[in-house]
């Protein structure tokens, strides 16, 4: 065989290899999961950025929901059957996610983050956007909604344990200190007494 032919249809007589579609399986199973990763970042970032400064950033939360819902909205239309579904979720999920928008304005209201601690209210806001999250994956049947929304909650749960944890902890190592103090104080008082 000649050298011209070799490469006239060397392009398309390749096959592909197991490596090249391996990469391109990951690529596309990545390019789907990216919006499920994002928001489950981005509610550990968001409660991270509360936890520090002290109060529920309005703007990181005016971001993420409406995100969170159009990853819904996606969704929907992804598992969507015909047009009439289609629609069907459409509205449906703009409703829903009105409400939400609706709930945690409530929230971020000054009247009521009176009555409640910054840190309360930035567990509230993740828990009502978890429990739509995952409402949205009941009606709509996605698996991956229920995921997101379940690993969501359980970032609200694992945030609260930590917060309890470390003031246990905290409390913990200022009862050690004490006790420290207290023996050294005992060991000075014995010395002198000698």
């Amino acid at each position: 065989m000649s050298e011209a032919a070799l490469t006239a249809g060397s392009t398309n007589a390749i096959p592909e290899t197991p490596i090249r579609q391996r990469r391109s399986s990951f690529l596309v199973w990545f390019i789907q999961a990216l919006p499920f990763l994002v928001l489950g970042v981005g509610a550990v970032v968001g409660m991270a950025a509360t936890t520090v400064t002290g109060q529920p950033k309005r703007f990181y939360w005016e971001i993420y929901t409406p995100f969170a819902a159009l990853v819904c909205v996606l969704e929907g239309w992804r598992v969507s059957k015909s047009a009439a579904d289609f629609t069907a979720v459409l509205f449906t999920q703009v409703f829903q996610w009105l409400a939400v928008a609706v709930a945690l304005y409530l929230l971020m209201l000054t009247s009521v983050r009176a009555m409640m601690n910054d840190d309360s209210v930035g567990l509230a806001l993740l828990t009502i956007i978890a429990l739509s999250v995952f409402t949205a994956g009941i009606h709509l049947r996605a698996w991956r909604l229920l995921v997101i929304g379940a690993f969501l909650a359980c970032t609200v749960i694992a945030i609260a344990f930590i917060e309890a944890f470390a003031i246990l902890l905290m409390a913990g190592v200022f009862a050690l200190l004490c006790l420290l103090g207290l023996a050294g104080w005992f060991m000075r008082n014995k010395g002198t007494r000698v």
